[in-house]
């Protein structure tokens, strides 16, 4: 059987590879000559290659709007990270802590391009609780726990995961996260759901980059800004504890 030079197929898999990497940059589902424009290939390549993607569910298509994003297989991919990497367990007996220690639910969120992703979650024992659901999904710009992570990313990240929205959000949205890198935390009441507040703060690596945030949620007649703010030394010491575990 014929085989391709060995650099003809390195440089396949390269090109299919700054597709998903550029699926995962950008903010929103892409159309073909989107894709092909910001990697500066042609159609006909940028085809062939998502065709492809999408077969091995890798990437998924829109079948109305026949836009492209990324398959659901990476949060299996996340799934298997989180539960077999260190990081999982080290996490998640802080967040039963939390979830005892609070009485709401207790959430790691992960940052994945321009959004954010739940992979851990320990829901409240408390009959009306919150649930997220392990997967859920959101832009870092909104809510606590995506400020809690963006606020502590780069410019250049913050700026490119802004630059869609309005002028006038971005301004907004830069402030709170001016105001989040300087408390440490953020916090948001209804901002995502009714009847919903939050309380988060970042987790670092041992290089002091941001790799995800820990959120407590729970019912706003519950769980507000007033009630959040006897907890906020509680929650700093747990995210403290688990930063510094990588130094």
């Amino acid at each position: 059987m014929e085989t391709k030079p060995k650099s003809e197929t390195s440089s396949t898999v390269l090109r299919a590879i700054k597709i998903m990497n550029h699926l995962n940059a950008v903010p929103g589902p892409q159309g073909l000559n989107d894709i092909s424009r910001s990697l500066d290939l042609s159609p006909t390549i940028v085809h062939r290659l998502l065709t492809t993607l999408k077969q091995e569910g890798l990437v998924f298509q829109d079948p109305r709007t026949k836009l492209y994003s990324l398959g659901t297989i990476f949060l299996e991919y996340a799934n298997k990270i989180m539960t077999e990497m260190p990081l999982g367990p080290l996490v998640e007996p802080w967040l039963i802590k939390l979830r005892n220690d609070i009485g709401e639910t207790v959430g790691f969120y992960v940052p994945s391009g321009s959004i954010r992703v739940c992979t851990m979650e320990v829901e409240s024992n408390q009959e009306i609780r919150r649930s997220v659901g392990i997967g859920k999904k959101h832009p870092l710009y909104l809510g606590a726990s995506g400020r809690a992570i963006l606020a502590f990313m780069s410019e250049e990240i913050q700026q490119r995961v802004l630059s869609p929205l309005p002028v006038e959000q971005q301004q907004a949205i830069k402030a709170l996260l001016e105001k989040t890198a300087r408390d440490g935390y953020s916090t948001n009441e209804e901002e995502i759901t009714p009847n919903v507040g939050a309380l988060s703060a970042p987790v670092f690596d041992q290089n002091k980059r941001v790799i995800g945030a820990i959120s407590v949620s729970g019912p706003v007649f519950r769980w507000n800004r007033k009630t959040m703010e006897a907890f906020v030394p509680v929650l700093l010491r747990v995210t403290r504890s688990i930063s510094e575990s990588f130094e």
